[in-house]
């Protein structure tokens, strides 16, 4: 009877107190199949085409949300959840929804139903896609709504509470923060991923790794940020407080393995901080791309011995058959890490590597060009081999029995107990 009042076209002026009363009284009853009509019937005038009808459901809805007491009206919050589910699923919305959901995500929220609110933003995450760093949403309502979500100080409170909370309540949290993927969230969590309790970080770190291009964002601007990079005069070393900022700012693009994360990676491999580029490198490793490679190849220059191999074993542990070019070109024109760029040949294969090995192996003049005088000639020989060994193709270990085969016999008595020869003879006894 009361909505009945309400709803009359004319009737203009109409107190909510009235109507709450009543579904509190018909609450009270314990019929929650009727309770479960009454609400389903407000939901439904959201829908109405009379706007009036729309507004005057909406500020009934938000009374009642109001009123709940989800000690013993639990139900009702769960079947409103449902409810706006379903109609989300089968775009039903209209923009009303989007006041009428946050309201329920902040009563849920404060009540501490993190199930329910986890429910709802899967649901609007379908909802939701990303096209080349843009954000699309499908509905103004839906857009709204996680507007409202957005909010620094309801994403904070949210972290915080997952931070304190048992195991179960912080699934639920953690499931709500990917499921909003946003930009707001990366960079609030961005500021806990260097906190002391490694529980904390690990946690942080597992979200980040599931919001894709928010995090990508949030990251990049980190690392492209020139500030975050100055230091003392004369210091090689970042501070502290922003080497381990940087240092998980690396990290999470190498969780996420995208691409994109090559190019502010690429502006700072020729820090000075060694151990930024140590963390380019473990990261470029992750990712595994072209792009990697191609950064790897130029970190293959740098000052440092450890960097230098690093790179180029990295590139070899990528294993792409386009870079064995840049190898041959890398081990003939920088001799510092010939025996890594030939090692990385071994491990990546392909005709282009055996051929070079194979060639190498065969010439004299080729060996020696390649040591260059840095290494001794026998340390290219066993670097060749060992590498056409583990490439392991009928070509590559013919090869190796050739060139045994082809010693004389002062050679196979003089250098028997070389590492050429032991690593000949191990090799050969596998195959």
């Amino acid at each position: 009877k009361t909505l009945n009042d309400v709803f009359i076209p004319e009737a203009d002026n109409y107190n909510t107190d009235d109507f709450i009363e009543a579904f509190e009284r018909l609450s009270n009853t314990g019929d929650r199949d009727k309770v479960k009509e009454i609400t389903k019937h407000l939901v439904d005038l959201l829908g109405s085409s009379h706007v009036d009808f729309r507004q005057k459901a909406l500020g009934l809805l938000l009374d009642l949300i109001k009123s709940l007491n989800l000690v013993t009206d639990l139900f009702v919050l769960e079947g409103l959840i449902d409810l706006l589910a379903h109609n989300l699923l089968e775009k039903r919305e209209t923009y009303e929804y989007s006041e009428f959901i946050w309201q329920l995500l902040e009563k849920c929220f404060k009540k501490e139903k993190f199930y329910l609110i986890s429910q709802m933003m899967a649901v609007l995450s379908k909802r939701r896609r990303f096209d080349d760093n843009v954000t699309i949403y499908d509905s103004m309502a839906v857009k709204k709504v996680f507007a409202n979500f957005n909010q620094p100080q309801f994403i904070d409170h949210l972290i915080q509470k997952m931070l304190h909370s048992d195991s179960k309540t912080a699934g639920y949290i953690r499931d709500i923060l990917i499921y909003d993927g946003s930009e707001e969230v990366a960079l609030a969590l961005s500021n806990i991923i260097s906190h002391p309790q490694r529980r904390v970080r690990q946690q942080a770190l597992k979200i980040l790794a599931e919001l894709g291009k928010a995090s990508l964002k949030v990251f990049s601007q980190i690392l492209v940020d020139d500030d975050m990079f100055e230091r003392e005069q004369d210091r090689h070393e970042l501070p502290n407080n922003k080497w381990y900022i940087i240092r998980n700012s690396i990290f999470v693009l190498g969780l996420l393995k995208d691409t994109e994360a090559t190019v502010p990676l690429r502006l700072r491999i020729n820090d000075t901080d060694v151990r930024v580029r140590r963390e380019i490198i473990s990261t470029l490793e992750k990712i595994g791309s072209e792009e990697a490679c191609d950064i790897l190849m130029m970190m293959a220059d740098d000052p440092v011995k450890e960097i230098r191999e690093k790179a180029v074993i990295t590139i070899g542990i990528i294993g792409l058959p386009e870079t064995v070019p840049l190898l041959i070109d890398l081990a003939q024109m920088n001799p510092k890490v010939v025996i890594k760029a030939i090692n990385a040949m071994g491990r990546i294969g392909g005709e282009e590597a055996e051929n070079f090995l194979i060639k190498t192996l065969e010439s004299e003049q080729k060996i020696i060009r390649l040591a260059a005088g840095m290494f001794s000639k026998d340390d290219i020989k066993l670097a060749v081999i060992k590498a056409l060994g583990n490439i392991g193709s009928k070509e590559t270990i013919n090869k190796i029995k050739s060139y045994r085969n082809n010693l004389s016999t002062a050679q196979k008595i003089f250098f028997k107990n070389s590492p050429v020869n032991k690593t000949i003879e191990e090799i050969l006894s596998r195959k």
